[in-house]
């Protein structure tokens, strides 16, 4: 029996989209799927070919762009019918655009979509907010799965764009944990940050853009540093806003005790340093950031926000705040800082919560399991024989 032929298509990532897709392929059973991504060109593109995945190149750019989405979408179309695909996959609401339409003229016998995140923010004047739901409604009518990263996004899509709830599941975010039981090399982090040796880090991962709260953690550290010595703050991620910032963390006078370490390619060596990990965030779909940190048995304090609290039982895996309550997010922090052994205990149930749900070989076999329905649908018996081993 020949593979399923998967056509991934992604929307400009610099981060999560783009590691959950190289996660999910490389824990993808070789044997039965063959992977190929359509992705922007550029650093995202060489991530993928240096993986060695089949990858493709088109225009695909973040903002909406007419010339652009045609552009892409009669590539894509070519695309799918030069490589006879099984199923397109598409990740991002940008990819799910050109993605679908490209499917849908292309004749792909099956169209998966994964939301990773709302892109709803509260920003959206309220005639944006229903074009859009309507537009993704419609691209739903011929989506024959789409993937939510929690069941919070789940529920909010089934209920904003009116989608049947069968075509609608939930596949946690995963992360391979063994990369992450690293031991803290703060000799390391020093050198490559600028930390001072002797003092206690709390740190945060992050783009620095407006949906990630950065400015509530600056705002929390101003508070902290100010009662307590011995004391660094570290933020990893770049972004539109990083020289706000910075601007914002000079003002409240934490130089020489906040850093900006830009952005980073080993996450994995830099956040077992840290005493704390903080994501401070107003909206979120399933970070793999949290996950990351509890694997490395660091504990966390997290807004409850998207699919956060699916993912930090409060008070017991970790520690969950309102969104913007810069007040609350120092009292946790404060917390864990004065309390070794909660601390510690936290750690290990973050970590024990992350080996027993959200794993890559897991989010890999359910993502599988879901292509192996849909090609049973489409073409037969003969092709069922996939279920098998998922």
């Amino acid at each position: 029996m020949s593979r399923i032929r998967v056509m991934h298509v992604i929307r400009p990532s610099a981060g999560g989209i783009k590691n959950h897709l190289l996660t999910l392929i490389e824990h993808s059973d070789q044997k039965k799927f063959e992977h190929m991504v359509v992705c922007p060109a550029g650093e995202m593109a060489k991530a993928f070919t240096g993986a060695g995945i089949t990858t493709y190149e088109i225009p695909l750019r973040g903002e909406i762009s007419p010339a652009f989405e045609l552009s892409a979408i009669k590539m894509l179309v070519w695309l799918f019918r030069t490589n006879r695909v099984d199923i397109s996959h598409c990740h991002g609401s940008k990819a799910g655009l050109v993605g679908r339409l490209a499917a849908r003229l292309a004749g792909v016998p099956a169209v998966v979509m994964t939301v990773h995140n709302s892109i709803l923010h509260d920003h959206f004047p309220p005639w944006k907010k229903l074009m859009y739901s309507q537009f993704e409604g419609f691209l739903a009518g011929f989506t024959h799965r789409i993937i939510t990263v929690s069941q919070a996004l789940g529920c909010e899509i089934i209920s904003r764009e009116r989608i049947s709830p069968e075509k609608v599941v939930t596949i946690y975010n995963g992360i391979s944990p063994e990369q992450f039981c690293l031991g803290a090399d703060r000799e390391y982090l020093q050198k490559t940050t600028g930390i001072p040796a002797g003092v206690r880090i709390v740190g945060t991962v992050a783009r620095l853009a407006p949906q990630k709260g950065v400015i509530n953690f600056i705002r929390a550290a101003a508070e902290l540093s100010a009662g307590s010595h011995g004391l660094a703050f570290l933020v990893v991620g770049e972004g539109p806003l990083r020289a706000i910032l910075e601007r914002e963390a000079g003002a409240r006078k934490l130089t020489g005790k906040l850093f900006f370490a830009g952005d980073r390619q080993d996450v994995r060596k830099i956040v077992p340093c840290l005493d704390v990990f903080v994501l401070a965030s107003l909206t979120e779909g399933l970070p793999l950031t949290v996950l990351e940190a509890m694997a490395c048995r660091r504990p966390v304090v997290a807004s409850r926000v998207g699919g956060i609290p699916e993912i930090i039982t409060d008070g017991v895996s970790g520690l969950l705040v309102d969104p913007g309550d810069v007040t609350a997010l120092v009292s946790a922090v404060r917390r864990l800082l004065n309390d070794e052994g909660m601390s510690r205990r936290m750690g290990n149930e973050g970590h024990n919560r992350v080996m027993q749900l959200f794993t890559a070989r897991k989010m890999a076999r359910d993502t599988e399991e879901i292509y192996a329905q849909l090609i049973c649908g489409t073409f037969g018996d003969k092709q069922c024989a996939l279920e098998g081993g998922n």
